[in-house]
């Protein structure tokens, strides 16, 4: 008599288990840190040099100015936040809720709700 090929059925417990090893694997923590860093690091430096811009009490064109000058080190800090903290549902909790948070301020700021 021949052993079977596999020792447990191909089920939907068998195909979770399997996507849940996968994301605990060290690779695909590393991908979601750079995907976060990246995306929501730009989303964050947008929004927040938006808010900037519309909230300085300076001249209009010069709030703009030093808000794209200074969008450079925010983007840097989120990116060295998205691996400096050791959770990585911390770090994708408060960059995603602070951009949000950003783009509401902004929206009651400017009118748009």
């Amino acid at each position: 008599m021949q052993a079977p090929l596999h020792s447990a059925p191909f089920d939907k417990v068998n195909v979770i288990a399997l996507i849940v090893k996968s994301v605990s694997s060290y690779r695909v923590l590393v991908f979601l840190r750079f995907f976060i860093a990246i995306i929501g690091g730009y989303a964050f430096t947008s929004a927040s040099t938006a808010l900037l811009s519309f909230v300085l009490p300076i001249a209009k064109q010069d709030a703009v100015l030093f808000s794209v000058s200074i969008s450079i080190l925010i983007y840097a800090v989120v990116f060295i936040y998205a691996f400096s903290v050791k959770s990585l549902k911390t770090v994708w909790i408060s960059i995603l809720l602070s951009t949000g948070a950003f783009i509401g301020l902004l929206a009651l700021l400017k009118g748009w709700v």
